[in-house]
This record gives structure tokens, sequence and C-alpha cells, in this order.
């Protein structure tokens, strides 16, 4: 898993997660809430946030936000909750809310499932009965944040006392979290956590409802470091020319970059051998 950064402008977003679309989205999200009231739960429909895959796809690189494998090869990708939508129902059409996750990681394994540590965020006021008119306007404004408008630094505030175990690849680097350790034995890379308590949190997440340990990463992951290490390996030969050498640390930065399957198993090695 690597850290990814919010793209925070209209060019490319989807018309209908900004301005006026974003607003009648929230209409629609009173709706259901109210709906659901009456008739529990609430009912979604996937078109609602359909929209936003080609954006988070572009963010990750086309790559798995969580795993880091290529969507088109492990598992086709989708629009994932961060912070599942039965429990924050007022965040299911919020752009920051979503990443873009294969099924695997999404459906197999985390779920509904958002462990905690700190206090459950409280969710938004709302009358007893479904409002119209001006009622109506000003609680789909009070519901709706555009991603245009909105901070990094914001999210962190409104969100952070949640403490959430899981890491939010926008807001936390996950370099800072988690480490890999090869097995040379077994033929696999295993991801451990980093230093201190919240490092181990997030680690038990990322395995327990992620998935980032199941057998068929592990053995991706080494395949990954075996290419890795042989170009350390040419890299090292002293005989080797500086044109060579300059070909191979092209190719250790490519292998660094964001749409790179495994970036953060490369950064991880890279950094360790002093070569990013």
């Amino acid at each position: 898993m690597i850290r990814l950064t919010r793209l925070r402008t209209a060019t490319g977003l989807p018309r209908d997660f900004t301005g006026a679309r974003l607003l009648e989205k929230h209409e629609d999200l009173v709706y259901r809430f109210f709906s659901g009231q009456a008739e529990p739960p609430i009912k979604w429909t996937s078109s609602k946030w359909k929209s936003a895959k080609k954006r988070l796809k572009f963010e990750t690189g086309g790559k798995c936000a969580y795993c880091e494998a290529s969507t088109d090869v492990v598992a086709h990708g989708d629009v994932e909750h961060f912070r599942p939508k039965s429990t924050y129902w007022w965040l299911a059409y919020d752009f920051d809310n979503y990443v873009f996750a294969c099924q695997i990681c999404n459906q197999i394994y985390k779920g509904d499932n958002f462990p905690i540590s700190g206090q459950l965020l409280v969710s938004p006021l709302m009358p007893n009965a479904q409002p119209n008119g001006a009622q109506l306007t000003q609680l789909v404004q009070n519901l709706v944040r555009d991603v245009t408008s909105t901070t990094d630094e914001e999210l962190v505030a409104l969100w952070g006392s949640e403490e959430a175990d899981l890491i939010h690849p926008y807001l936390e680097d996950p370099s800072d979290l988690l480490a890999y350790e090869a097995d040379d034995a077994n033929r696999e890379v295993w991801i451990r956590a980093g230093t201190g308590a919240r490092a181990a949190r997030a680690h038990d997440a990322a395995v327990n409802f992620l998935g980032l340990n199941r057998e068929e990463l592990l053995r991706l992951r080494y395949e990954q470091l075996e290419i890795l290490r042989i170009l350390k390996l040419s890299f090292d030969e002293p005989r080797l020319s500086e044109g060579t050498k300059a070909i191979i640390r092209t190719k250790f930065a490519e292998m660094s970059r964001l749409a790179y399957p495994f970036a953060g198993l490369n950064r991880f090695f890279l950094r360790q051998w002093n070569l990013l």
C-alpha cells in the first residue's frame, strides 16, 4: 500500500459530484435515509457512485488502493466505501470516502468491517420527518461536502478522533506504518508492522480485514522482489558501465512510481539498499 493523492480539481471529476448535481445527489440521500427509517435498512444503488470509478482508478494508477495488484489482472476494481455506508450512511455519496479497490480486498475481506480504537463518529442530526422546500434545501446543504473545496487537513480533523485501525491511503502514509519481510525458504514476502502502537493496529487491520497477507499476494510480492534483487545484483557489479547503471537507476525509479504494481514493496527495499 502506498500514499495516494486526492485530485481536488473539477477537471476530470464526474459532474454529479460537484455543483448542483451533487446537491441533487444528496436530496436522494435524504430520501433514502427516511425511506430506510420506515422500512430498514437503507436501500442503496451502485449507480449513484459508479461514475466515480474512472477518477479513482486514475488516482491509484489502475491498482487496488489496498493490495496494489493490477485490477485488470487479479480482480476487477470498483468504488469502495472506506467507511461502510451501512453505518456511515451520510458518507455514501462523499467522494472523500471512496477508494478504488479490487473485489477480493473489498468484498471477500473488508465488507462492512471497520474497526476503530476511538469514538464512533456521530451521525448528522436529522429531523423526525422528511422536510421539503427551504428546510430540505438547508438540510441538503448541511450534508454536502464538495471534494473540490475540501482539504486533507479538514478531513483528518473531522474524522481523526475515531482512530480508524485501517489505513486511509489518502490521509496516512502506509510507509510509516507497514514494513515488508522476505521468507526466502517459502518464496513469500509478508507485510509486517512498523514501529509503534498505531503501526501494530494498522498491520492487524490490513491483514485481518483486507487480506494483505493472503497466499496469492505473498507469492506475487516475492516474484516482484526477485526482479528487484536481480537488478540490484547487476547494479552492484563493479565492471558495469555507467551507462548501464543509469538504465538500471531509471528502472528503479519506474518501479517506485504510482502505477507500478507493488510500488510500496519496491520503495521499501530500495530504501533499505540506499537506492531510493
